[in-house]
């Protein structure tokens, strides 16, 4: 999947300086947010390690993948270097993808997205990049509403 590698979620934009938007996860969103994909490497994410997680809303569809996701919803990406094999360290960044009305938003698959530097400033918002690739996957049986999780799959990883 080249494709999806060059366009990876994430890029070099600067955002809206110090009085941009806030990141849609909390600070201590590792109290609450449960790990529904271990550590692994993501081209998709500039070779990344990543582990993702979801907000307690989130948790049940994403498992499940029987129901949509509530508004308001969070699935978060930890970004962590590429040498940090099991995730352990400090993240690097985050990605997330919160959930918007259904019908609401369908360029962007009735998701906001944002990426957030490690001083938790966000840098890109409804990236381009992210939503073309989650479009790719997106669609059962391969994906389940673009989070790229197999519908059916154990440990709902995408191939």
């Amino acid at each position: 999947m080249l494709v999806a590698a060059v366009l990876a979620c994430g890029g070099d934009d600067d955002g809206d300086g110090p009085s941009g938007p806030a990141p849609a996860f909390p600070a201590d969103y590792a109290a609450s947010y449960t790990e529904v994909r271990n550590c692994r490497s993501s081209t998709e994410h500039d070779f990344n390690r990543i582990r993702v997680l979801a907000d307690p809303a989130a948790l049940a569809p994403y498992r499940e993948r029987d129901a949509d996701f509530p508004v308001g919803s969070v699935v978060l990406k930890e970004e962590h270097d590429f040498a940090d094999t099991d995730c352990t360290g400090e993240p690097i960044k985050w990605t997330l993808m919160q959930r918007l009305a259904a019908g609401s938003s369908p360029e962007t698959l009735d998701w906001y997205w944002q990426d957030v530097n490690a001083e938790r400033r966000v840098t890109t918002e409804n990236e381009a990049r992210c939503i073309g690739c989650h479009t790719s996957c997106g669609v059962p049986p391969e994906g389940y509403l673009g989070t790229c999780t197999v519908v059916g799959a154990s440990d709902g990883a995408f191939p």
